[in-house]
């Protein structure tokens, strides 16, 4: 679990409440400086735990890597694996595209 606390300016450190609202389809929007304490971008996986009468929200591990945005598109920006074969992964999409 991440500790959210320790990534807020200092500000917020001492306690953040914040009044949610879920629209029609159930879907709630986190604030910004929740998102980035948490380092939760778009497609991030959450857990959701019930604690009691309260809901703690938590990033999945190992679920978001290095993600950046280069000219409009979102791409990995982290280490591949020594065994990675780019051609082999690219003709697998390929592949996976094409049965749909």
């Amino acid at each position: 679990m991440v500790n959210l606390a320790k990534n807020l300016p200092w500000c917020h450190k001492y306690g953040m409440s914040v009044s949610l609202t879920v629209d029609e389809v159930g879907r709630i929007v986190l604030p910004k400086p929740v998102r980035e304490a948490l380092g939760i971008r778009g497609r991030t996986r959450l857990k959701l735990e019930m604690v009691g009468e309260t809901a703690q929200l938590s990033r999945e591990a190992g679920t978001t890597g290095p993600v950046r945005r280069r000219g409009g598109r979102l791409v990995f920006a982290g280490e591949l694996p020594s065994d990675w074969q780019s051609g082999q992964a690219v003709q697998k999409m390929r592949a996976q595209r094409l049965k749909r």
